[in-house]
């Protein structure tokens, strides 16, 4: 299960002014909150009880109030150093501890955001076209080569494409024929906008691997695959860590729904590719 405390940990700086002050609160005195009724917890924070009902339906939906005090009990026993960030005094235990807590909330949060139905449309466009290009850059760039390596072992043609410039030669040859994954933690990326709106032109089919928020990739992609979309070290963003394990996973099921679809098939060939390796 997500938690809670992360989630808005992670999600403050998006917030009102108001939930600002409510989520401060609450971090800070989470043993307190378990506690309290909603007119208890206003009076403390100060703000009105509404406030506060709407506040938890944003993180806990019809469950309101009572659902964030339960996933807050449940949280309990957590230490609370593991919901923040790096600390130039972490020994390497809790380094283990910060990092497994955060790599497990965003694949839960990957999970739970990911449509399943546009998984499935992803597959069939794979499926029905014979060339995939793929695109990332940076540390997106990374799940472009892992989807690469998977995909070539059951005989599709992948092409990672590392270069902007090429990418858009490419998208001009073959467009009936092609379709476009483009990886971005942002998307707003201007490389990966310029190719997206280049897709979209060419009438290309676009495939979206990014985080599940309103912009620009998400909004010009054919297909959406939406990955965690908290705010990865807020304060100091020393590497993309858990961004890159959302993008990893989403990958990996990807590659997966794709090979069970075709599974006889795809299990001889990685069967022929073993016995060449």
């Amino acid at each position: 299960m997500q938690s809670v405390l992360l989630n808005i940990q992670q999600s403050r700086s998006d917030l009102t002014k108001t939930e600002q002050t409510i989520a401060d609160y609450i971090l800070k005195n989470p043993h307190l909150v378990i506690k309290d009724s909603v007119q208890e917890l206003a009076s403390k924070i100060p703000t009105s009880p509404a406030s506060v009902v709407r506040f938890s339906q944003k993180f806990c939906g019809d469950g309101g109030f009572s659902e964030l005090k339960i996933r807050i009990s449940a949280e309990s026993g957590l230490e609370t150093e593991l919901y923040k960030e790096l600390s130039p005094n972490d020994s390497f235990e809790e380094l283990e501890k910060k990092l497994s807590f955060r790599i497990n909330q965003s694949i839960s949060k990957t999970s739970d955001t990911l449509n399943k139905s546009a998984l499935d449309q992803a597959v069939k466009l794979l499926d029905n076209h014979e060339n995939i290009l793929v695109f990332g850059i940076g540390a997106s760039a990374l799940a472009a080569k892992d989807l690469q390596q998977k995909f070539l072992r059951i005989g599709k043609t992948v092409l990672v494409m590392e270069d902007v410039h090429l990418l858009s030669t490419t998208l001009l040859g073959h467009p009936s024929s092609t379709v476009l994954i483009l990886i971005s933690n942002s998307g707003e990326t201007a490389e990966i906008i310029s190719s997206a709106s280049l897709a979209k032109e060419q009438g290309v089919p676009l495939i979206a691997v990014t985080q599940a928020s309103q912009n620009t990739l998400n909004y010009l992609a054919d297909v959406k695959l939406d990955t965690d979309d908290s705010t990865e070290n807020v304060h100091l963003r020393s590497a993309a860590t858990t961004s890159l394990i959302a993008q990893l996973y989403t990958v990996d099921l990807l590659y997966y729904r794709f090979f069970a679809n075709s599974y006889d098939n795809n299990a001889k060939l990685i069967s022929v590719h073993k016995n060449l390796s």
